[in-house]
């Protein structure tokens, strides 16, 4: 009796082991499978792969695949790069705060940031040689002809002038950068033709700085000046930039006479320069009228202001160039005159202006 029950145990045992090992040996064979087939889709994946990188790129993109794209298709796949671009004009024109660039133009404000920072730095990096350049030796010559046609004085190619851009500036030298005017800035240098295009800037210097230690301090030295120059009553005349009476009288730099007791040849020689300087007051009008971000605070940060004002220089030239409609000026009020520097002329400067009074 024991016997057939320890068989029939032994039976039991062995079936239930048999269904194990079968179940194991089913598992092991769809793993395997499984495995196998996920090697095979690798593979396939890789092939494909290498296909697609041994196929030959289109090397004219724009020319063949773009010229050809419908209205469509432009804005599916341009619309992001015209977007960050119109963002970073509105920010520059009217000034608005991130936060309502940002919700006009539905991104946040972390967008609006990236995209002002990306498009400045953009265009200062590709258009600034090509937009903001000295005239060369034949342009600056029939520059100083129109002058001289309109008002009179020769060898006039230019005119210099500073302009103060209001910035919320840093606590560390908080004073330095407040003007005389009384609010904190900072000075931009600008160099103007008679067609109020820019033709060199210097930007960066504190509010409190005078325009003559910002001429001293920028890149704008006689080497850079275009080299021609005019017999006038045995006085060897190069070609001047006309500047108001804060610099000083240098051979290429010429300002008015100052005092009480001016002679009338003297005193029609300041009208006639005052003529041709008071264009680079126009541009500077002209520039703040476009870009906003100019004439009044704005939430960029001091450091980042230079490049914001180098752009606007640019933008400022494209738009002068197309002869684009100014839109509606703010009201502004005028700023104190400047004050008459006491210092030395060079005997130069003093025979150069003298030669140019009596043309």
């Amino acid at each position: 009796m024991r016997k057939t029950r320890s068989n029939s145990c032994d039976k039991s045992l062995k079936k239930n082991m048999a269904t194990d090992i079968n179940t194991i040996l089913m598992c092991s064979g769809f793993i395997h499978i499984s495995a196998t087939a996920l090697a095979l889709i690798l593979d396939i994946q890789r092939r494909r792969l290498r296909l697609i990188r041994a196929l030959e790129r289109v090397k004219q993109f724009w020319e063949i695949v773009v010229e050809e794209f419908t209205e469509e298709l432009w804005i599916q796949h341009f619309l992001a790069v015209k977007k960050r671009i119109a963002i970073a004009i509105y920010k520059l024109a009217a000034c608005a705060e991130y936060r309502v660039v940002a919700e006009t133009f539905g991104v946040s404000k972390t967008t609006v940031h990236r995209c002002v920072y990306g498009v400045c730095e953009a265009i200062c990096h590709k258009l600034m040689k090509k937009f903001i350049t000295l005239p060369k030796e034949e342009e600056a010559q029939q520059i100083a002809q129109r002058n001289y046609e309109s008002h009179g004085l020769p060898q006039i190619y230019g005119a210099i002038d500073g302009s103060h851009i209001p910035i919320r500036a840093p606590r560390d030298g908080y004073r330095d950068y407040v003007n005389r005017k009384g609010w904190a800035s900072i000075v931009l240098q600008a160099v103007v033709d008679d067609r109020l295009m820019i033709r060199d800037i210097s930007v960066g210097s504190p509010g409190s700085a005078h325009d003559a230690a910002v001429l001293a301090t920028s890149s704008l030295h006689p080497e850079k000046h275009p080299k021609a120059s005019m017999d006038i009553e045995g006085v060897q005349v190069p070609l001047l930039l006309a500047g108001d009476p804060a610099y000083p009288l240098l051979p290429w730099i010429m300002k008015g006479y100052a005092g009480p007791n001016l002679t009338e040849p003297q005193e029609m020689f300041n009208e006639h320069l005052s003529a041709i300087r008071v264009k680079v007051e126009h541009t500077f009008g002209h520039l703040k009228t476009r870009w906003r971000v100019l004439a009044k605070t704005s939430d960029i940060h001091h450091d980042f202001m230079p490049k914001i004002v180098a752009t606007c220089y640019i933008l400022h030239n494209m738009c002068e160039e197309k002869r684009q409609q100014l839109p509606p000026a703010p009201q502004h009020t005028t700023g104190h005159p400047l004050i008459q520097p006491q210092e030395r002329h060079s005997d130069e400067a003093d025979c150069i202006q003298v030669a140019v009074v009596g043309v």
